[in-house]
């Protein structure tokens, strides 16, 4: 597929070569040496529109931010000294230590930007210690997954998600349920997208399957 603004430049190139360079300039303001530019670059593609996409303007040689080693060194001594501390409490702290040492106090952001470019995110995790006063090794709770070699009976796993749309400044919601087993899909238009009405739909649903299961 070819990015939109490629095709908006296939298109000016098109013009340029029917109708020339003065008539070009004036209906899409492009300069001369774009154009060429831009003939170049799909030259060197083998007409391959997509050699016409906009790149990164981001320029190559970035500013490095600095900052006074002696406010990153406080700061890390504070968050060890009250374990991940925030930037606002964090800033509220700083500002004594900055006016007795004269160093210009660095905004809540700044201080933000300054944590998150540290390797270590200047994160300490306090040690959880047992009743013996060794300490507790770390262990994360894993999650419960889908199995992947689950096989339900149909119409008894749903897929249940909710759509907006916004159209003349109304919203819509659609509640959708997919059995991926059985490949049945259902949609039904809510109200608003509480809880209270997906949860109507579910028990219509667990109903209505109920019902036909009886039969």
């Amino acid at each position: 597929m070819i990015p939109k603004d490629a095709q908006e430049r296939l298109k000016i190139l098109r013009f340029f070569d029917k109708h020339g360079l003065a008539a070009t300039v004036d209906a899409f303001g492009v300069s001369r040496r774009t154009l060429y530019r831009w003939k170049r670059a799909l030259k060197e593609a083998g007409g391959n529109p997509a050699a016409l996409a906009a790149k990164s303007c981001a320029p190559k040689r970035r500013r490095v931010p600095k900052t006074d080693v002696r406010r990153v060194a406080e700061m890390r001594r504070l968050r060890t000294l009250y374990p991940n501390l925030g930037k606002e409490k964090l800033h509220v702290l700083l500002a004594p230590w900055c006016a007795k040492q004269g160093i210009a106090l660095p905004s809540v952001s700044t201080i933000g930007r300054i944590i998150s470019r540290a390797p270590d995110k200047m994160r300490l995790t306090p040690h959880r210690l047992d009743a013996r006063g060794r300490v507790k090794p770390v262990r994360c709770a894993r999650k419960a997954r889908k199995p992947q070699d689950l096989k339900p009976a149909p119409l008894t796993l749903w897929a249940v998600d909710t759509i907006e749309r916004v159209r003349d400044g109304i919203r819509r919601y659609v509640l959708t349920a997919i059995a991926p087993v059985s490949a049945t899909a259902f949609a039904v238009a809510l109200p608003s997208k509480h809880a209270r009405y997906s949860a109507r739909v579910a028990e219509a649903l667990v109903q209505g399957l109920a019902a036909d299961t009886s039969r």
